[in-house]
């Protein structure tokens, strides 16, 4: 399918998928080749927009989670997991991103995968809100401006709840990464998700004077 998003690849995620590759490469049947391949997939639907096909849905905040109102994650199942009473509990793993206008008019937007890492235990949103530089309970000031959606599981969850995270402004040290794709090649199905075909972004340290206790 057609591209509508150029993806940018969080620097630590990036080492990750590498080494899954390489794992996946030396065990093709093993459980890093079907993470591999969880994540492809995955990488896939965010820059062709399918995100709504993997219930992707708008992440938010809370006094006892992270602000992370300007991402999104999409569910992908890896591993079957089960609840007390042997109840399938739906996909393993996530991966999270944010999402950004391009770097000029004639670009497309660029989506910023963050992280890919189990559901259990809210694994998933602790990464992304350490590689974004946030903590438990604290609202950030620049993103006040966003409708706040309630962490929540099952029939407690807002109905019609947004799929997309908001399009934000692309930031400077984004806009730097993405200069380091122009005049490459595009990603061919055959390559892994994380070689130089797909920029890295500098991770910047984040404003804590931003930031405010809730």
């Amino acid at each position: 399918m057609t591209a509508k998003y150029h993806l940018i690849i969080d620097p630590e995620l990036r080492d990750e998928l590498r080494d899954l590759y390489a794992r996946a490469k030396a065990d093709p049947n093993g459980p890093a080749a079907k993470q591999f391949e969880a994540v492809r997939l995955g990488l896939s639907a965010l820059r062709e927009g399918r995100e709504d096909e993997f219930a992707g849905e708008r992440l938010g905040r809370s006094d006892n989670h992270p602000d992370l109102r300007d991402c999104a994650e999409i569910k992908i199942p890896v591993v079957e997991e089960f609840n007390r009473r042997g109840r399938p509990m739906g996909p393993s793993h996530r991966l999270t991103y944010r999402e950004f206008d391009g770097p000029t008019e004639s670009h497309l937007p660029v989506r910023q995968v963050v992280a890919f890492a189990p559901r259990k235990d809210g694994e998933i949103f602790d990464v992304t809100a350490t590689r974004l530089g946030r903590t438990k309970g604290v609202a950030l000031d620049e993103l006040d401006h966003l409708p706040t959606v309630r962490p929540a599981t099952g029939p407690a969850k807002e109905a019609g709840r947004p799929v997309r995270p908001p399009r934000m402004p692309l930031p400077p040290d984004l806009a730097q990464a993405f200069k380091a794709m122009e005049g490459l090649a595009p990603p061919t199905s055959s390559a892994p998700p994380a070689t130089n075909q797909m920029p890295t972004a500098q991770r910047s340290t984040p404003n804590r004077g931003s930031a405010r206790d809730r």
